[in-house]
């Protein structure tokens, strides 16, 4: 019940602020980018005569590029923030922890709120870019988006981008709550979102570096090693757990000035 009571508490605090708007608005605006490029500008795996044998699967991949790439670990970084924020502001830990809720509890439930947006975003995701192959067959019939789409396939890889960006939602929630600075939050997702964009420039479409960086790794669920998959999906679970429960630690011994 402890639990429950944080969890319910803080999913009341999120009305006051754009957290949950970002749940839609996030993956809505990767797929409108990649509607308007592919409206105007068609890619060459989505034109007429190409040699592409799933139109969908490629729509889906563009979108998971953007996605997992860009969007991912700036969602994550801001949803973070933002819940943290809600107690950073006019220092409120004193009077949060006078209540009768463990530490523990308040940590976890913070924690769940972001895992759970994240997840909700990666299903409307998956919701518009369904959409999305609609709109471009009502557009243009002769793109090939009158197949019936790969519903499963495309839910299956948006849930292992979002299992796999675990590890670095439990880094970000660490950091957001450790620090009152909503500059150092921030901060610290930029820098490892450009760090993951250089190493994946670096690596080249046959590199292998992306698997052992945290904010890189839910690029694997669209790379060319997939059998490398199974085994990033278990360390990063394994991985994030331990994240969570060191961060839940500093968190219950942390003095409140």
């Amino acid at each position: 019940m402890t639990l429950a009571r944080a969890v319910h508490a803080e999913t009341l605090k999120m009305k006051r602020t754009i957290a949950l708007k970002m749940v839609v608005l996030a993956p809505v605006a990767v797929v409108l980018l990649t509607l308007f490029m592919a409206s105007q500008a068609p890619f060459s795996t989505l034109r007429k005569g190409n040699t592409v044998v799933d139109v969908w699967r490629a729509l889906s991949r563009v979108n998971f590029q953007f996605w997992g790439l860009l969007m991912l670990p700036m969602y994550v970084t801001l949803q973070t923030a933002l819940i943290a924020g809600l107690d950073h502001t006019d220092n409120q830990w004193k009077a949060l922890f006078a209540r009768p809720v463990a530490r523990w509890a308040t940590y976890v439930a913070k924690l769940l709120v972001v895992t759970v947006m994240v997840a909700a975003s990666a299903a409307i995701l998956v919701a518009s870019v369904l959409a999305e192959g609609k709109i471009l067959h009502w557009l243009d019939g002769g793109l090939g988006f009158g197949a019936a789409a790969p519903v499963a396939v495309i839910t299956r890889q948006a849930a292992e981008m979002t299992a796999l960006a675990f590890l670095f939602l439990t880094i970000q929630h660490w950091v957001s709550l450790r620090w009152r600075s909503f500059s150092i939050a921030v901060g610290v997702g930029i820098v490892a979102l450009a760090t993951s964009f250089a190493m994946l420039l670096a690596a080249g479409p046959y590199g292998t570096w992306q698997q052992y960086f945290p904010w890189s790794l839910p690029m694997l669920v669209i790379s060319r090693h997939p059998e490398n998959l199974p085994t990033a999906l278990w360390v990063c679970g394994v991985a994030g757990l331990v994240t969570a429960a060191a961060g839940c630690v500093d968190f219950c011994r942390r003095e409140v000035r």
